[in-house]
């Protein structure tokens, strides 16, 4: 039972909303899941298809890692003016 709960733990989190995926018995048709329903037989939602999906029907397709600068919040690239100190005199 517990095998179960924890499959249906990673298959929620692989085929989360937004993932893209690939069909595997059409190539080159590609979807984005909208949901997962552990309760539904088949369990994947697609955007474009009216048919749920197994997740053995379906191929994940790999997306970018988005690059987040959390290291340095005020970098160069971001600032748009100086911060005025107390030794600056602000300009009006």
């Amino acid at each position: 039972m517990a095998r179960a709960i924890w499959s249906e733990a990673r298959e929620m989190a692989l085929y989360h909303p937004g993932q893209k995926v690939e069909i595997k018995h059409l190539p080159g048709v590609f979807d984005t899941v909208i949901a997962y329903d552990p309760m539904m037989v088949p369990p994947v939602i697609l955007a474009n298809d009216p048919q749920p999906r197994y997740p053995e029907e379906l191929i994940l397709v790999s997306q970018p890692a988005i690059a987040f600068d959390w290291l340095r919040p005020w970098s160069k690239s971001t600032r748009q003016s100086p911060i005025p100190t107390h030794r600056q005199p602000i300009e009006a």
